[in-house]
């Protein structure tokens, strides 16, 4: 048995109001799981919280064993920056851990600080009405606890992105990224090593205001100029290749590129009559395409387009620059499943989507079913178990996901189907034109009908407004997202890089952009 202690001293500052109107270290406000193992000490700025022998506390799940949970507050965003030691070695991985975004005793996140990182020491957890789960995206390989010494620990959550942080005497040591639960109480404790806390200051950071801004269109020039200098007239799809160039298409016909070093908008391929040649095997330049309405590009950087009514996917190679069919037989049919996708008939469309490893292509439009097609083998069928969509989606799993009425249709790895909604949104869901998984797997929607860009958190079963304010105009850019007016737009992506969201505000002519912080 164990005979060292814990001690937390509670020196909080208030660094709001809200914080100076309930001061964390008020006794009252503290809730224990198992009080004996408890003892106070010290009044005031001293405030000292003992954990004086090991707890009897048995949770539900497996998870801390004994916490102390602040009850005067919930913080959703936040740093917390304290003083921590460990007061006995022993054999074994030792640590201390701090809880945050509790909602009960089984729904919560904790950052593990054990001396070594293994399967389930040095990480941060998620206890979500189950045994605790390892959510950690990066994490140092050990933490250098010594004897009767205090290290200084900061912890910081970004509620709106999931963001998780912490770092050890300035050094960061974990990182993960969630998004279950927001705003929460605080916590201490262990499972049966003990060890103090002290100094310990929280910081309630405001939500930020995202920002939207104009990055394309807008002028009157057509090209080698920058390009919100440069006149997008309609674009439906935005995409971007591995050097972060931008690649637009639009509903006139035409393929756009903004380099990603310069700014500079040039034309790929400019508008053409409908009756004229498809351009296979030839420079993208003279190329012809019949209101693409999406674009997608692989691990290389080959765009995929969606060649709307040539009834095709066309490929433009990124080293040649040449243009070929990739899918497609220009007939409006459904035909060709189990054979080359060059042999098939496709409907209307609208819609291309990779997997995470770009091993599958998804296509959908305006017919009844959704089309794959297999990189390697270039066979095209059609996938079982959901219906047809314009708009799809595919998420790091590999779940897909599909626009259906008012609400969001998944269809997981397991073939099971579930209809996703969220019956307080308000509005519902109108003539979506377009679906992006974001990086937390959360999904993006292009409510062109409300003009609104939206997502659904898929955990929380919530839909959230990101931009717009649901009436047609073109006011309200630059400056906050949620109060730009869209007109329509057909197209949301995010930057592989950095998160930033890019919007294709269809019948405002221009392509937007969200920063996201990095």
């Amino acid at each position: 048995m164990r005979k060292h202690t814990i001690i937390l001293i509670l020196g909080f500052l208030a660094a709001s109001s809200l914080l100076a109107d309930q001061p964390l270290q008020q006794r009252d406000q503290w809730q224990l799981e198992d009080p004996a193992a408890w003892e106070w000490q010290g009044e005031g700025d001293a405030t000292t919280l003992v954990l004086k022998k090991p707890s009897q506390y048995k949770p539900k799940v497996r998870r801390p064993f004994n916490l102390a949970w602040f009850g005067g507050a919930e913080f959703g965003s936040f740093t917390l920056t304290c003083e921590a030691r460990l007061d006995v070695f022993n054999k074994g991985n030792n640590d201390v851990c701090i809880a945050f975004g509790g909602r009960g005793e089984s729904e919560f996140y904790y950052a593990h600080l054990g001396e070594t990182a293994d399967g389930v020491h040095l990480q941060v957890h998620v206890v979500n009405q189950a045994d605790r789960k390892a959510i950690t995206t990066n994490r140092a390989k050990a933490l250098p606890w010594k004897p009767d010494h205090w290290h200084s620990i900061k912890l910081v959550r970004d509620a709106s992105t999931g963001s998780i942080q912490v770092w050890f005497e300035n050094e960061l040591v974990l990182e993960a990224s969630d998004t279950a639960f927001g705003k929460g109480r605080i916590g201490f404790g262990s499972f049966d090593d003990l060890g103090a806390f002290r100094k310990v200051t929280i910081t309630s950071a405001a939500e930020s205001v995202q920002q939207i801004e104009v990055v394309a269109g807008g002028g009157t020039l057509v090209e080698n100029a920058p390009a919100t200098q440069c006149k997008v007239t309609q674009p439906f799809g935005i995409a971007f290749d591995p050097q972060d160039n931008m690649f637009i298409c639009e509903e006139t016909h035409r393929l756009l590129r903004v380099d990603a070093k310069t700014g500079v908008l040039t034309v790929v391929t400019a508008a053409k009559g409908k009756n004229a040649p498809a351009g296979d095997n030839g420079p993208a330049k003279d190329a012809s395409f019949i209101a693409p309405h999406n674009l997608v590009a692989d691990a290389e950087g080959n765009l995929f387009i969606a060649d709307t009514y040539h009834y095709a996917v066309r490929r433009v190679d990124a080293k040649t620059g040449l243009v070929t069919t990739f899918a497609g037989n220009g007939s409006k049919e459904l035909s060709g499943d189990g054979g080359p996708a060059t042999s098939a008939g496709l409907d209307g469309l609208a819609c291309l989507c990779f997997n995470h490893d770009f091993t599958k292509l998804y296509l959908g439009g305006f017919s009844k079913v959704i089309r794959v097609v297999d990189m390697k083998t270039g066979i095209i069928t059609t996938v079982p178990g959901i219906g047809g969509s314009r708009a799809m989606a595919v998420d790091s799993k590999g779940n897909l996901f599909t626009a259906a009425g008012s609400g969001v249709h998944m269809l997981a790895t397991d073939g099971k189907t579930t209809v996703l909604n969220d019956p307080t949104a308000a509005p519902l869901l109108k003539g979506v034109k377009h679906l992006w998984a974001d990086r937390d797997d959360n999904i993006l929607i292009a409510d062109a009908g409300n003009h609104l860009i939206r997502k659904f958190m898929v955990a929380e079963r919530r839909l959230v407004t990101l931009a717009g304010v649901g009436e047609k105009g073109i006011a309200g850019v630059p400056g906050p997202a949620l109060q730009a007016h869209l007109g329509e737009p057909h197209g949301v992506v995010t930057h592989p890089r950095t998160g930033d969201i890019y919007i294709a505000d269809s019948r405002n002519h221009r392509v937007l952009r969200i920063k996201q912080p990095q």
